[in-house]
């Protein structure tokens, strides 16, 4: 596992919101991380050091998570979306790499439609917002959104472990009991997963996105199963990689070969 450190981490105030980020490797090509439902920076912890090699990381906790503010708002995919135009404005970046994760590879994409002329690559994984209306969710989703419900790190570690099969430390545990005990944390997950489910499918929109696309799914998951990956086969022009044994968290579950991948994507 990659080391974060506390000095690592910056605070920004965009639009009276607190955020928590971290920059690495400014003379890179900035490359943003956008995690996903429930997520942190930490979510990124295999992922951080050996990207930041090649490019300019930029990892953040959205608003609602981790440490950034967490008010009684409205947590919906246009939010976000607006949220990150400001984000990413505040860090004068004018052209980036996106990296969205499941609720993150959701706003990822509707950034990607509304800033074309400022994502020059795409990489999602394992992406929310492709679902059919008609998706009621998975036991493993419905489960996951009992997170909020754990006593302690070790009932998350429970749930984490039952959904992808997969081993979690004992940390990250701790970290994400910790930081649904903060105030406002559970009515911000909450919201941001109505915000999602509730928001315009992009499926018919996949076709007017023109930036080299990237799509990581892993063949066991079983948040998002690998059959909703049709919309992609059918719009637009996306590379697809398919990897096996491996659930919802390929960046998490083999972060060695998905770091290989993106890192070989983005250097063509």
């Amino acid at each position: 596992m990659d080391r974060i450190f506390m000095s690592d981490f910056q605070f920004v105030t965009i639009e009276n919101f607190r955020i928590r980020y971290i920059d690495k490797n400014q003379k890179g090509f900035p490359l943003l991380l956008i995690h996903g439902l429930g997520g942190s920076i930490e979510s990124w912890n295999n992922n951080i050091d050996s990207l930041a090699a090649k490019f300019r990381i930029i990892a953040l906790d959205l608003p609602g998570f981790g440490l950034s503010d967490k008010p009684k708002i409205s947590y919906t995919i246009n939010f976000y979306v607006n949220f990150l135009e400001k984000f990413i404005k505040k860090l004068k970046i004018n052209h980036v790499y996106l990296i969205g994760a499941s609720l993150g590879g959701h706003i990822a994409v509707e950034f990607t439609l509304n800033n074309k002329r400022i994502v020059d690559k795409l990489v999602l994984i394992s992406p929310a917002g492709s679902l059919p209306k008609s998706f009621k969710g998975t036991p493993e989703l419905k489960r996951y959104i009992k997170i909020i419900q754990a006593k302690s790190s070790n009932d998350v570690n429970k749930i984490l472990t039952s959904i992808d099969n997969s081993t979690i430390d004992d940390s990250y545990a701790k970290i994400i009991y910790k930081r649904l005990s903060l105030a406002g944390a559970k009515d911000a997950f909450i919201s941001a997963f109505k915000g999602s489910a509730k928001a315009p499918r992009y499926n018919n929109k996949l076709e007017r996105i023109d930036t080299n696309m990237l799509l990581i799914w892993g063949k066991e998951d079983k948040m998002i199963p690998i059959r909703f990956i049709r919309p992609f086969l059918e719009h637009g022009n996306s590379r697809i990689i398919i990897i096996e044994n491996c659930g919802h968290r390929p960046h998490v579950e083999n972060p060695k070969l998905f770091n290989k991948l993106v890192k070989d994507f983005f250097r063509e």
